[in-house]
């Protein structure tokens, strides 16, 4: 029995259950070992969903940075487009992370908020660093912000492909995917023709 174990089990009975629905019996369950034995990792059940929690954010940040390390040297444009096609790569290769994810933001206890808050502040500012340095790279007298402006609407759509990936089927999802990045390149083509 490992700690990896008990989160696994958790993440899969969350994604059934929510919060409430997914006790530490039934994690133990699904774990085989006795509900006292989780006590031994996790001193409660918002620990254990905490911890759940921050590995889901975790594994986020991980692959937004591999999408953006992978296309770091190609043109910014490609890079936003490549960004966009990775949270929905990411989020729709595990629908339990994900699942599990949207049912936490809402889940009843404080410190997920916390949690929540605080990974978006440091995600954001690792996502605009990235994409600031890429930004000037490529447009060397870009306004700050035009910086700003195109970032924002690169969460923008994001999000909208996020909250997608759960309401929209593959193939919608899919159209939905390549007029976020038409809507990239839209932005882009402006952009080129100010900063010429």
């Amino acid at each position: 029995m490992t700690r990896e174990e008990i989160l696994k089990a958790a993440l899969l009975l969350y994604s059934k259950h929510g919060y409430q629905g997914a006790t530490m019996r039934k994690i133990a369950d699904e774990v085989g070992i006795k509900p006292a034995s989780i006590y031994f990792f996790y001193e409660n059940k918002e620990a254990l969903f905490i911890e759940m929690f921050q590995q889901i954010l975790n594994n986020h940040h991980e692959a937004m940075r591999r999408v953006l390390e992978k296309h770091q040297e190609e043109p910014v444009d490609r890079i936003f487009s490549a960004m966009l096609q990775g949270i929905v790569d990411h989020h729709t290769s595990d629908y339990i992370e994900t699942s599990s994810y949207i049912s936490l933001v809402t889940a009843p206890i404080p410190e997920i908020k916390t949690h929540l808050q605080q990974y978006m502040l440091e995600f954001n500012d690792w996502l605009i660093g990235s994409l600031e340095n890429a930004l000037h790279r490529d447009y060397p007298s870009i306004d700050s912000n035009d910086v700003d402006r195109l970032i924002k609407q690169f969460v923008l759509l994001g999000n909208g492909l996020f909250w997608g990936i759960n309401l929209y089927d593959s193939s919608y999802l899919e159209g939905q995917v390549k007029l976020a990045i038409q809507m990239t390149d839209t932005l882009f083509d402006q952009l080129s023709k100010t900063y010429v």
